[in-house]
């Protein structure tokens, strides 16, 4: 195992706390196979496929995965999102470090995986990636922010069928309590967004500044209320 780094990226170690232990994990954008190696070296999954949609992160995830000794238990997969992975057995999906409407893209594509679970974590507009959930039949079960030098949120989700009523507003709350510091920074950053984009529509006279000023003070009063 000489050279294997043991994981201590906050973003990806909050996505692991989500996963349910004993199953196989499917790590779709692997990159460099760190959190399906800390998940098989760690006891949490049997075991786990590593994918990527690129020859070069995946080349690095196997020498990784070798470093760690466990070729025996993580597949190395050349996928675009799920279309190369098998489901069978599959009990958790992770999909991190990807733009919201790319996240969106991959599970409207995934359908073969709706029995798994969701670990979505969005680098991007994820608030169009809630929307877009609630819209398609997936509920937001768990939310967590995490800080790791910018504020993240990692989501659990579970496909239902059945579609969500929402508010504009919770679109950018999604399923945070707001009970923890990394809850409350990633919403005050959500709020100063809507704030500086409803201020910026206001300098322009468009009609919507309102919209986005009322919407960042329901977020400052409901982190108050957390």
């Amino acid at each position: 195992m000489s050279g294997y780094k043991e994981l201590t990226d906050k973003r990806l170690l909050t996505c692991a706390s989500f996963v349910s232990r004993g199953g196989i994990v499917c790590d779709v954008g692997t990159d460099h196979a760190f959190l399906p190696c800390y998940l098989v070296r760690n006891g949490v999954c049997e075991r786990a496929v590593a994918a990527d949609v690129n020859e070069s992160p995946l080349a690095a995830a196997g020498e990784n995965i070798q470093r760690a000794g466990l070729e025996d238990k993580i597949d190395t997969v050349l996928s675009d999102g799920l279309d190369g992975i098998s489901p069978n057995g599959v009990t958790d999906v992770v999909i991190a470090g990807m733009g919201g409407e790319l996240i969106a893209d991959i599970l409207g594509r995934g359908k073969a995986f709706y029995s798994a679970r969701f670990i979505l974590q969005p680098m991007t507009k994820p608030e169009r990636l809630r929307r877009w959930l609630w819209e398609n039949g997936f509920e937001i079960i768990a939310e967590r922010g995490c800080k790791e030098e910018i504020y993240y949120t990692v989501m659990l989700v579970k496909y239902t069928g059945k579609n969500t009523e929402y508010t504009e507003a919770q679109c950018y709350t999604g399923a945070l309590k707001g009970d923890s510091d990394d809850d409350k920074g990633y919403l005050s950053k959500q709020a100063e967004r809507l704030r500086k984009k409803g201020e910026g529509l206001k300098k322009s006279g468009s009609a919507q500044a309102e919209e986005f000023l009322q919407l960042a003070e329901k977020l400052d009063r409901y982190i108050k209320q957390g």
